[in-house]
């Protein structure tokens, strides 16, 4: 049976990819804004959220330094 996943050309992948970065990026900027203490709690929580062996999610706030540069961190908001 085809997944829906097969019938998409790797051009619709990449906009539907950027389109859900874009979204994750807003919407936590959006929450780091209205509620600092949930962005807090967010944040750790991303971490351990993909369940994908060699994939860590990183909510990135650019208030702060950062010595990281471990390219297996995704960063989805800032």
């Amino acid at each position: 049976m085809e997944d829906e996943n097969d019938k998409l050309s790797e051009e619709d992948i990449l906009k539907a990819s950027e389109a859900y970065i874009t979204f994750v990026q807003r919407f936590g900027e959006y929450i780091k804004e209205m509620d600092p203490e949930l962005w807090g709690r967010a944040r750790e929580y991303a971490a351990d959220f993909t369940k994908i062996d060699g994939v860590r999610v990183e909510l990135v706030d650019e208030d702060e330094d950062e010595d990281d540069t471990d390219s297996t961190n995704v960063s989805g908001a800032d």
